[in-house]
């Protein structure tokens, strides 16, 4: 009876201690979940903004990714190895229409992707 009871107690404090007493629809998002939403442009963002072109686009929706002047473009799984100006150009060109999705990767995750020919960090344009 002793050993039950013992045993009893320890699945009662095993349970509340795994318990976060929040439902999950309570939990705020984590730091990594908020920040790689941050690295993306949505379709329906994409949808509702009025900006004239990508690189207008960006700045509104994403005013802490760095200029387009200091990145690589990708479009869709396309490395565009411009010169410096040129990603800019290649964006004011994209029709917004096109654009499903818009991503920023920093250098290392573009490299872990593409690898070395990256060699700066990539705003990634994907396309219907």
């Amino acid at each position: 009876m002793r050993i039950a009871a013992l045993a009893l107690g320890l699945v009662i404090v095993a349970g509340a201690c795994a318990s976060s007493g929040t439902s999950s629809g309570d939990q705020t998002a984590t730091a990594r979940t908020t920040a790689s939403r941050t690295n993306v442009i949505s379709t329906q963002e994409i949808r509702d903004s009025r900006a004239a072109n990508l690189p207008d686009l960006v700045r509104q929706l994403r005013p802490s990714w760095p200029d387009p002047n200091q990145v690589n473009v990708v479009v869709n799984n396309d490395i565009m190895n411009l010169g410096p100006g040129e990603g800019l150009n290649m964006l004011r060109n994209q029709p917004v229409s096109t654009a499903t999705e818009i991503r920023y990767l920093t250098k290392s995750e573009a490299q872990s992707k593409w690898g070395m020919r990256v060699q700066l960090q990539v705003i990634q344009v994907i396309t219907r």
